[in-house]
């Protein structure tokens, strides 16, 4: 709400910027791949982590409003760190640790914490960071690139990463459009301190879920090697669903019961983070080299993350405003705001994940095959 007063920034304004961060952060993640095959990687890592620092605090003393957005776009990040703090600090510090700061200190001084600490990790890491010794390539530029296609072509040609891929390309919209769940909460009535306390709730969740989801996936695999992971997928994204959408939807506004609403946001962040850990990373370890890893999680970034900051910021914006009459910065509506922004944000996660549920449902078909493609799997594999 800060922001709202001090910029008149609503929903769809935040939508672009959080397209802009999202779409910096996920494309630059390819260039910083392919430059950290070739270059010394200690000082690609200083180099980046410092210049978050300094456009992180550059963010904090911005006073113009047509400013905010460049800096946002260079930093692969956005500004409201009040407002979205577990998906916007940089590096993503921890998001048990930004939400309690931007719950306690008002944005400027949260994004002045956060980029001085971003500025003094990067001189740790100068000093204390070892250096790397690497022969120089031979390569050049062009057989580089070529040689990347190449790769590229032989990844995107296995119909599992194609699903994976599909998958995650609607699996990071409902992730993107959850930005706004700072803003939903406050215009649910709760200060800036307890809606920090509820997200760093989230972020305690989703801490949990990724350890659930690798330990799970690793379970049901060793059960049923072809169809687990599969299936721990379908199980995550289901049971993920209802508890977001009763939070979203069905919690009484007149009732303010942070226990009930912690309980829901715990539930779903738990539930619905073991898709990463307990079957992409597992999937792409088994069906590409290692050589090639590191490219397809950059690729598989790029593209996945490209569509959720696209489609998720915009349209919840557009959604809760011109559709559904969002007021901004109107106390006496903050009720209806906050049902306007709640359905939005149901539309742009309910939707996406039901669609990623029947990309993750291929798998059954594709896994297989592609197994007993590599020879990883005799005929008699379940």
């Amino acid at each position: 709400m800060q922001l709202e007063k001090e910029f008149g920034f609503a929903p769809d304004v935040l939508g672009r910027l959080l397209m802009a961060r999202g779409l910096a952060n996920s494309l630059s993640g390819v260039l910083w791949g392919s430059l950290a095959d070739h270059m010394d990687r200690k000082k690609l890592l200083v180099s980046s982590v410092m210049l978050a620092g300094i456009f992180t605090l550059c963010l904090a003393v911005s006073k113009l409003e047509w400013l905010t957005p460049q800096l946002a776009s260079l930093r692969g990040s956005e500004l409201k760190a009040s407002e979205i703090p577990d998906a916007m600090m940089p590096w993503r510090f921890s998001g048990l640790t930004s939400a309690l700061i931007a719950g306690v200190l008002p944005w400027r001084d949260a994004y002045r914490f956060m980029g001085a600490g971003t500025v003094l990790l990067a001189l740790c890491l100068l000093a204390m960071f070892p250096a790397e010794r690497r022969q120089c390539s031979e390569r050049t530029l062009a057989g580089a690139v070529a040689t990347e296609m190449e790769q590229l072509q032989v990844i995107f040609r296995i119909p599992t990463f194609q699903a994976l891929l599909l998958g995650g390309v609607v699996g990071c919209i409902p992730w993107s459009a959850l930005s706004f769940m700072m803003m939903f909460l406050q215009d649910l009535g709760f200060d800036s301190s307890h809606a920090a306390l509820l997200l760093a709730v989230m972020s305690v969740g989703r801490i949990l879920g990724c350890l659930v989801g690798g330990l799970l996936g690793d379970t049901v695999a060793g059960l049923s090697p072809l169809h687990g992971r599969a299936f721990v997928a379908q199980t995550s994204i289901i049971m993920g669903m209802a508890p977001l959408y009763w939070a979203l939807r069905c919690y009484p506004h007149s009732v303010r019961a942070p226990s009930s609403l912690a309980a829901a946001l715990f539930s779903f962040s738990v539930l619905a983070s073991w898709c990463n850990p307990g079957v992409d990373r597992p999937l792409w370890s088994e069906l590409v080299s290692p050589t090639r890893r590191g490219k397809t999680i950059a690729w598989w970034t790029a593209i996945a993350q490209s569509f959720g900051s696209i489609f998720a910021g915009p349209v919840v914006g557009y959604i809760c405003v011109s559709v559904l009459g969002y007021q901004p910065g109107a106390e006496n509506h903050r009720q209806g705001n906050a049902e306007s922004l709640g359905t939005a944000m149901a539309v742009c996660t309910m939707i996406p994940w039901i669609i990623c549920f029947c990309c993750y449902s291929a798998i059954h078909a594709t896994y297989p095959s592609d197994r007993h493609a590599e020879g990883l799997v005799g005929p008699g594999g379940k």
